[in-house]
């Protein structure tokens, strides 16, 4: 089973982060989809994360993932990004975000991750000027 390790390897790769910004990311992406997602698929999704993702929630938190589903915006991750990995262009951030949800899903086998918890990420305009 792959670890995080390999998870954020991939993710470096693909949009072009160091492995440390991709770490965060997949840290911060794990974190928003099991605050966003009903308690019951929380459950399901802590399971089927790897424990070395798992492992860094405190109980507190696995447990506020598995009773309360929590409104956290797209808006709000791609900011997270900024200022915890430092990924300073929300064109990249949303990448890096869309990248990782896409990841997680491969691993826990959840299609549907990003349509049902980060809902419709894609149709999100980050430069409404443009």
């Amino acid at each position: 089973m792959e670890g995080q390790q390999d998870l954020v390897n991939q993710l470096a790769q693909r949009v072009g982060i160091t492995p440390e910004q991709a770490n965060t990311a997949i840290t911060l992406v794990s974190k928003t989809l099991l605050q966003k997602a009903e308690p019951n698929k929380a459950s399901s999704l802590l399971s089927k994360l790897p424990s070395s993702i798992t492992n860094i929630f405190s109980d507190n938190e696995k447990q506020q993932f598995t009773s309360t589903k929590q409104s956290v915006s797209n808006e709000e991750v791609i900011r997270k990004l900024g200022t915890d990995a430092g990924i300073k262009d929300p064109k990249k951030a949303q990448q890096t975000t869309e990248e990782a949800v896409k990841l997680l899903q491969e691993k826990t086998g959840e299609n549907d991750l990003l349509d049902n918890v980060m809902g419709k990420f894609k149709n999100m305009d980050l430069n409404p000027f443009d």
